[in-house]
């Protein structure tokens, strides 16, 4: 399985999209491996010193939330320790808002390629990521752990705005 993966890292999966004036059309295409013809690699590639930056400002937030599941699940010593501590408290509070987003964009703009072109009667668009399992990894699990969060924030408002004051 290492090997099919290492095999990939560097290629692209790209989505391409034509459109023409005259015919009305468009065309819509995914490919996997280099970068369609006419759209060079920008001068950004994968690092790893940036997807451990981006796992370590995710981390402990990610600590955080593993406590307190484990604490829902009757084990409740990490999440006991962490709350217990001033300086976890601060480092998953710097964590959610400042090192979620900070990863997520940092790491984004090492494997994104977008871009846009025009042409007589055509317009060209390309959406494309690099294959490099750790930045996607770290893009994967902030943007799952802050939308969670963020989703847990609206329903409780959702709540609290119909009368739940346990929700306030």
């Amino acid at each position: 399985m290492l090997t099919g993966i290492r095999r990939h890292l560097g290629e692209w999966i790209s989505i391409t999209a034509h459109a023409e004036r005259t015919p009305p059309r468009l065309t819509l295409t995914m490919t996997l491996g280099e970068l369609p013809e006419g759209w060079p690699r920008s001068g950004l590639h994968a690092r790893t010193w940036t997807g451990i930056i981006g796992l370590v400002l995710i981390t402990p937030f990610i600590a955080l939330l593993l406590g307190t599941v484990l604490r829902g699940a009757g084990h409740g010593e990490v999440y006991g320790w962490i709350s217990a501590s001033p300086a976890a408290i601060i480092a998953a509070t710097v964590s959610l808002f400042i090192g979620i987003p900070v990863a997520i964009a940092m790491n984004l703009w090492r494997i994104t390629r977008v871009g846009l072109r025009r042409h007589a009667n055509a317009l060209d668009g390309l959406f494309a990521l690099e294959f490099a399992p750790l930045h996607l990894v770290v893009v994967l699990a902030a943007l799952a752990i802050g939308g969670a969060f963020v989703g847990h924030l609206a329903a409780d408002s959702y709540a609290c705005l119909h009368g739940v004051r346990s929700a306030c």
